[in-house]
């Protein structure tokens, strides 16, 4: 009796140990796919037809020296072929169409040697907008060009690419892209969609940014993302949220009211966007 006495003391103070250790436990970090707020790409705002045309005064070192620079951010919802997933001549709502965002970031960035010129396409699902679809970057110099798409509807996912350099030519590669993964260049459109609070924090993979004129290893690294708080900046309220992973430190700010644009962005290897002015327009008028 007394061994059984002493057997269920030993058990309970091993359940209090637990339950106590549970308790001082650091709160867990949200997974990124129960924290997206999927009615930011339902907003009626984007079925007008219009695109958000964005300008940013901006800054990149090439040549160890950095460039000043304007960088245009077009934002626009598309229909998508699930044959192509390219533009539909004609949108429809039915199964063979996909709805995405599309964000085209635009930069002619000044050197002494000649300009530097990148066009860069991500798409997103409309219905959850941290969902890469496609990526596509061009980088066009007096060397030559460069071309990469990402064809995140596959699986595995693939990176084709078209260069200029010896030892990279013509070809493609599988990308490990799982999913919650994001790539950096997605992140000033699929971050707009984040439940904004003060004190979030996403744990989750980030592949690096392929805006460059050369084809190399897509590095993949742990990152976390977190909502710091609210700040003023050119006297708009907006988010401030941090993104970190080896080696590198970002911050972005988004407006506090919807659609919730980029404002600001800072990175600790010297780019910086800071926004000048915003309009919805035609833009391929």
């Amino acid at each position: 009796m007394k061994q059984r006495q002493g057997l269920i003391l030993f058990l309970s103070l091993c359940l209090l140990l637990v339950l106590s250790t549970a308790r001082c436990r650091p709160e867990a970090k949200e997974p990124i796919a129960t924290t997206v707020n999927t009615d930011w790409g339902r907003n009626t705002l984007w079925d007008d037809g219009l695109a958000e045309v964005a300008k940013y005064q901006a800054r990149r070192v090439i040549y160890g020296k950095s460039r000043t620079f304007e960088s245009v951010f077009i934002t626009v919802k598309e229909d998508f072929t699930r044959k192509y997933y390219v533009k539909s001549d004609t949108p429809r709502s039915d199964s063979s169409h996909l709805p995405v965002f599309k964000l085209n970031m635009v930069s002619s960035i000044p050197t002494e040697n000649y300009p530097y010129q990148y066009l860069t396409s991500v798409f997103v699902s409309r219905e959850a907008p941290m969902k890469l679809l496609k990526l596509t970057n061009g980088s066009q110099e007096w060397c030559g060009n460069t071309f990469k798409l990402v064809r995140g509807w596959e699986t595995p996912a693939q990176l084709v690419f078209h260069s200029y350099f010896d030892g990279q030519g013509d070809g493609s590669v599988a990308i490990e892209l799982k999913t919650g993964d994001l790539l950096e260049d997605q992140l000033p459109l699929s971050l707009r969609s984040l439940p904004f609070k003060t004190g979030l924090q996403l744990k989750l993979r980030i592949l690096e940014s392929l805006i460059s004129n050369r084809v190399g290893p897509l590095r993949v690294a742990p990152g976390e993302i977190s909502v710091v708080d609210q700040e003023e900046v050119n006297g708009l309220t907006c988010w401030r949220v941090t993104v970190s992973r080896e080696g590198l430190t970002q911050t972005y700010w988004f407006s506090w009211d919807y659609p919730n644009i980029m404002t600001k962005w800072t990175s600790s290897d010297g780019r910086e966007f800071l926004l000048k002015e915003t309009v919805r327009r035609k833009y391929w008028d």
